[in-house]
């Protein structure tokens, strides 16, 4: 008798099972780097902001400041400070990234001031007082991973990141 060449039903239902569980793990995992990839962006829209108006601060010779709003899901807005006038430029928000980016914290300033000064001369402080070690702001995802924005008084930005 001959033998008949191809595969039985059971073998093609074990290929695809097995098909549907990696396709549905490398989706999670999409998922998870999708998630984590949008707090990094967040997070290096934020320095880039800091290094931006420092930068501004020095060449139009006036004070600009970030105040942030820690309620969820948290904002920040840029602002001029000219003669003590405070005039809005713009509105941020890190969940513009993803939706479930927010801010945790932002504290500058031993008094816990949440703005951030950048004055003329190129230095940084908060309204209140000046800033101490571990200043800055603190995004997260729905993942729980966290990025850390830091500054210190000349200005420069370190991110930090914690994936989970």
């Amino acid at each position: 008798m001959k033998r008949r060449k191809g595969f039985t039903l059971v073998e093609l239902m074990i290929v695809v099972c097995l098909l549907a569980f990696i396709s549905a793990i490398g989706g999670l995992w999409l998922h998870y780097y999708t998630l984590n990839r949008n707090l990094r962006t967040a997070a290096r829209d934020i320095a880039s902001d800091f290094a931006i108006f420092k930068g501004r601060a020095v060449s139009d010779n006036i004070t600009y400041q970030i105040a942030f709003d820690t309620t969820a899901p948290g904002s920040y807005t840029i602002q001029s400070v000219v003669g003590g006038v405070v005039a809005n430029l713009t509105t941020k928000s890190p969940s513009a990234f993803g939706s479930g980016i927010r801010i945790i914290s932002a504290t500058f300033g031993a008094g816990g001031s949440q703005t951030v000064r950048f004055s003329p001369r190129g230095i940084v402080s908060s309204p209140v007082d000046q800033l101490v070690v571990g200043d800055g702001v603190v995004l997260q995802n729905t993942r729980t991973s966290q990025a850390t924005i830091t500054v210190n008084l000349t200005g420069r930005t370190y991110v930090t990141f914690v994936i989970i």
